[in-house]
């Protein structure tokens, strides 16, 4: 019971206020937030400019999702790609403890642990998916701006704002608490599409108010798994046991088990195609998330489990890395995407996609991806699987690797930020 009251206990002040703060007033509180005056003392004539990057849940629990693969990259790139003028710090912060310098990502690394404090010169970037340590250190933030700093965030999606019936009721309060905070402090936007920073900008200017005052940047994500893993060499790779169901031909599904990825209707129209004798298998891989226990069981029960379909939930980058390269294409089924990034990451690897027809995955059309009715029912996806697996099977389709490194990622966001 202490277990299931504490976050319901967490989050109740921002239910309250989410619930009886009107439009009017939540706007005019962002307007009193930004125009507190700036205290800085002038900015220090030598030493490099200090980057703090927030780490405060990979550093404690890399899970392997998406979101951590786009982190880890660009916080590894940035060591390497880093101008002398600047000193790259990562941090993190936990409920009780402020964000503070940590060892990231050798731990064995001595560092002080030193508080974060800006002046002028200095950026915070908002690197990692922090809603609650952004919540429960708004002040220190705040102060952080006051001092002088700039504070830029990542932003990945908007779906909690803008699905919620996807997420549970305590991601939605916790992802617009969020981004109430960010609204009030952020100097800039970093977004991984034009799709997101539309949809941001919007939010920002219908919720809150603003229209001014903030940058926004398109910030183009690189595709190399390795990359996003820290001295991998692709003799690791190689090395790795195979999965069963990855020596066989099969496509490949990469993405958290949750409502909106459309798992459930891509196994329907499979176990179509198994019967009218398709060879290929499907293959899942991605950690179980939220509100998909049947779906969960559905996959385990299924009489094909272990013979045509598979499901992994524990595999790290080396291995996705070797069965992207192993597959014969990738499937992508999502009713919403901030940006998608296994679309990419198949391209990378030479392989043809096929993916719901959604404006954020249009732009790759032409260069290997090819798409299916966003509203298509199962018969329809099945017609659409049976004849991309054919042209994928008689080499139709061209594929064009995508030409951004996470190497050249960290270069964009420092030129951005400076």
């Amino acid at each position: 019971m202490g277990v299931a009251i504490r976050p319901f206990l967490d989050l109740l002040p921002y239910r309250l206020d989410q619930a009886l703060i009107g439009s009017y007033l939540r706007k005019a509180r962002i307007r009193h937030r930004r125009s507190r005056p700036i205290f800085a003392f002038p900015q220090p004539s030598t030493g490099p400019r200090r980057l703090f990057v927030d780490m405060s849940v990979i550093s404690r629990h890399d899970a392997g999702t998406g979101i951590q693969r786009v982190v880890r990259a660009l916080a590894l790139s940035l060591i390497d790609e880093v101008s002398e003028g600047w000193d790259v710090r990562f941090v993190a912060a936990t409920r009780r403890k402020a964000y503070c310098r940590i060892s990231w990502p050798d731990p064995r690394t001595p560092v002080h642990s030193d508080g974060m404090e800006g002046r002028p010169g200095d950026v915070f970037l908002g690197l990692d998916y922090s809603l609650d340590a952004v919540r429960h250190h708004a002040s220190q933030l705040a102060c952080f701006r006051r001092s002088g700093g700039k504070l830029w965030f990542l932003i990945h999606d908007l779906l909690p704002l803008e699905r919620p019936d996807w997420f549970g009721r305590n991601t939605e309060i916790r992802y617009k608490a969020w981004l109430d905070i960010l609204a009030g402090v952020a100097d800039g936007f970093l977004c991984n599409s034009d799709h997101t920073e539309v949809q941001l900008r919007c939010a920002l200017s219908n919720d809150y108010g603003l229209t001014a005052g903030y940058a926004t940047k398109v910030l183009p994500m690189g595709h190399r798994i390795l990359e996003s893993v820290r001295h991998c060499e692709a003799g690791e790779v190689c090395d790795l046991p195979k999965r069963p169901g990855t020596s066989n031909p099969f496509f490949l599904m990469v993405g958290t088990l949750e409502p909106r990825k459309g798992h459930a209707e891509v196994i329907t129209a499979f176990e179509e195609l198994w019967q009218a004798g398709m060879q290929e298998g499907l293959v899942m891989v991605g950690r179980m998330g939220w509100q998909v226990e049947n779906l969960r069981d559905r996959i385990l029960m299924h009489p094909l489990y272990g013979e045509k379909l598979f499901w992994f939930d524990d595999v790290d980058d080396p291995e996705l890395e070797r069965m992207y390269a192993a597959c014969q294409g990738s499937i992508i089924a999502s009713y919403a995407e901030g940006f998608g990034l296994p679309l990419i990451e198949a391209l990378g690897h030479g392989k043809p996609v096929l993916a719901r027809d959604l404006a954020v995955f249009r732009p790759h059309a032409g260069n290997g991806a090819c798409y299916f009715p966003a509203d298509a029912n199962t018969q329809v996806l099945a017609q659409c699987v049976r004849q991309w697996a054919e042209d994928v099977r008689s080499g139709r389709i061209m594929v064009i690797s995508p030409g951004t490194s996470w190497h050249q990622s960290a270069r964009d966001l420092i030129s951005t930020i400076t």
